[in-house]
Order: C-alpha cells, then structure tokens, then sequence
C-alpha cells in the first residue's frame, strides 16, 4: 500500500505526540519535528509505504535522543492487565459455542482497548461485544476452516496487551507448527522479543523477529529466517493496521485481522473508518461475509 498526501500530517502529529509524551522541552520538539520534515523531502514519499515513513519517526528519535523504548511503561502495563484476565478470558473463549472464532474476535479487539489501569469491566465488555460486532470484511470461516488443515501457522504480531490475547489464540488452535512474529527494535507499543517472552508467547510457539524495526513489517528489512517462515508457512495471519499497510502487496495468501484506524487505510480497503477487517488477500468484495 503506498502512502497518502494525508499521510504526512498523520506521522508529524504521532511524532510530536511521542515527543510531548516524553517531556521533551519545546525546543528540541521543533529540532526534531524539522529534522524529520527534512527526511520527507528527500525520500520518494508517495512510492514507499505509510510505514516507511512511520519507520522515519524512529531514527529521528534515535539520532536525538539514543536508542530509548519511550513507551516501555505503557507495554509492561498493558500486557500486566490483560494477563491478570487470563484465565476469566479463557473461560469465556471455551464456553462459547466456537472458541477459535471467538479467541480470533477477541484479539482483534484487543487492538482497540483502553488499557489503562481501572478498566478491567470495560475490557471485559469490549471482548464479550466483540463476539456479536459485524465485520465490515468477514473471512473468518476460511481462515477457521484453514487452521484446522494447516500444518503450521505464523501470527504477525502488533501491540502489546492485544499480544496476549493472541497467546490466547494460539494456546487453543491445534496447529503443529506455531510461529509469532515481533519487531527488532522497539517502536511505539508493539511487541517485541522482550515483551514476547515476558508474557510468555515463547511458551506457545516460537517467537521470531521480523528484521523490522517499524511500525508495520517492512519486507526490505526483513531477515532471511523470517522470510523463509512467511513464505513456508501454511496459514499466515497478520495483525493490526501497521501491518496492514506494509503487506497488503505481498506475493502470496494471508489474512489480515485489523481495525481501520484512518481515513486513508478505510478507503484502500472499501470500507468505513473504524471498521473490524478479517480479509483474504486475493479475495473480492462480492465474496465477503457481513458477520
């Protein structure tokens, strides 16, 4: 998916958003906000992908202020909560009358939850509604039906908290070969090696790096282990809008399970801001299933 006009705001104001979050004095704001306008105008912008240019915010970061996980506190959080639920949320995943579907709407939910402290009733009834949420896009009985063939599965991660109900997921599916995916390097609140294993992802399948150090999975960064895995892997899952827009053009059949979160994606794929995704590549609108 190659990035917008509109995407150029999107990524200076999730900058200065990062740089207020950090306490960073108004000054060293402006350096940085200049610094990474600069950047844009010497990159072919519109042929590279929103997350090439999110994959910008970092190193203007890291050239300013080192290598810092600026939301460390928020991932540790975040995953804390959602484990403290683990065994509520497996309760409620087991006594439903299609536990697969349900852990799958749960952890695309998850993308869209409040985590911070105090919200547990609120999580618990964001997971509950999403069992009844209509997808605007619904492949979830092809990917059902392709789990229980598979032979193996990778499940590209995304954010933390959400990264703990996909642990969910892939503790109930029985699949021989299980595989999730992190970032290299941390960016914003997605998952990465550390958090993986915290969480106890390791425990459930094999934990692999991307190679990308974005907000997304950017195929020319990827390392060759983890591309040999998307390529063998019967059933590839992707997670999250980040994702989304980095593999929406890759060579061969995945789902994607996301939230639309702007204007620019929920046009790509036909449909209305804020809507629940569950997409085939390869598949048309007139395939597609309402719930």
């Amino acid at each position: 998916m190659r990035s917008s006009i509109e995407c150029i705001p999107c990524n200076i104001n999730s900058l200065i958003r990062i740089l207020k979050k950090a306490n960073i004095d108004s000054k060293k704001q402006e350096e940085a906000v200049k610094s990474y306008m600069n950047r844009l105008l010497k990159l072919e912008t519109f042929e590279m992908t929103p997350v090439h240019m999110g994959r910008e915010i970092k190193d203007v970061i890291m050239n300013f202020f080192g290598e810092v996980d600026l939301y460390r506190e928020i991932k540790d959080s975040a995953n804390k909560l959602l484990l403290s639920m683990y065994d509520e949320l497996k309760t409620e995943i087991l006594k439903s009358p299609d536990p697969i579907e349900t852990a799958l709407r749960f952890s695309v939910a998850g993308n869209i939850i409040d985590f911070a402290p105090g919200h547990q009733i609120d999580i618990m009834k964001t997971l509950k509604d999403s069992t009844e949420t209509a997808f605007a896009i619904n492949h979830l009985d092809k990917l059902i039906e392709e789990l229980r063939r598979a032979k193996s599965v990778l499940l590209i991660g995304d954010n933390c908290g959400e990264a703990v109900l996909d642990k969910l997921f892939l503790e109930l599916i029985d699949v021989p070969v299980k595989y999730y995916a992190v970032r290299s390097a941390p960016v914003l609140n997605d998952v990465t090696l550390r958090e993986a294993k915290l969480i106890g992802l390791d425990k459930v399948a094999t934990v692999v790096e991307s190679g990308s150090d974005a907000p997304g999975t950017l195929l020319d960064r990827i390392t060759p282990q983890f591309k040999e895995i998307l390529y063998s892997s019967e059933v590839v899952i992707s997670k999250g809008q980040g994702n989304f827009e980095s593999l929406s053009g890759l060579d061969r059949e995945l789902y994607f399970l996301l939230m639309t979160k702007c204007e620019v994606v929920s046009g790509y794929i036909g449909v209305s801001k804020g809507s629940f995704i569950a997409l085939k590549s390869g598949e048309t609108r007139t395939e597609q299933k309402s719930l």
